[in-house]
């Protein structure tokens, strides 16, 4: 049995469904957007300010000058990695996005990256996120452009590369049920 499954996903390709339905199967407890929401209790900030930052990368200065505080976002990516080594402390849960998987990576845990045709995932943008369908293209392409730049800096890894992954799900050939279910056989077995 896996302590934590980690999820990586592109953006309306259900990763957010399955982590969810998942969580419940299993008793784990799920971090997702509410990193985000301790992040803003911790920092005192906002919630548009850290969801506006989360899960990307600051334009780091060549230089800094002596005593020069990290950036915002570095305070913002150090909080969200502590929130997460702290929920880590015990057994039973499920992580997704914010490169939980590297930031745990010294824990028993299952890397999971959950991917899908365009196709799927413009017609999920639009049904599920509810996204204008004249804006959805652009959107999904700025979502995977800022998490795939995110996660390989912070993990040095490729993102989806198998070489990483323990598991890649394509959910525009399996449905997100489905997906739940082979993860759950899969964390049971």
């Amino acid at each position: 049995m896996y302590d934590f499954i980690t999820i990586e996903r592109k953006y309306g390709s259900g990763g957010h469904e399955i982590a969810d339905k998942l969580a419940k199967k299993l008793g784990y407890r799920l971090y997702d957007r509410g990193v985000v929401v301790e992040t803003c209790k911790r920092m005192g900030l906002s919630y548009d300010v850290v969801s506006g930052m989360d899960e990307q990368n600051p334009i780091k200065p060549i230089f800094k000058a002596p005593g020069q505080e990290i950036s915002l976002y570095e305070q913002i990516y150090n909080t969200e990695s502590e929130i997460i080594r702290e929920a880590a402390e015990n057994p039973g849960a499920i992580f997704v996005g914010r490169c939980a998987s590297e930031i745990l990576k010294d824990k028993k845990l299952l890397r999971i990256f959950i991917t899908a045709d365009d196709d799927y995932r413009l017609n999920r943008a639009k049904t599920v996120e509810k996204i204008k369908a004249e804006d959805a293209a652009d959107v999904m392409k700025k979502f995977d452009k800022k998490r795939e730049k995110f996660f390989t800096t912070n993990s040095k890894a490729k993102w989806g590369s198998s070489d990483y992954f323990d598991l890649i799900l394509n959910t525009s050939t399996i449905t997100v049920d489905e997906a739940v279910a082979m993860l759950e056989a899969l964390v049971k077995a």
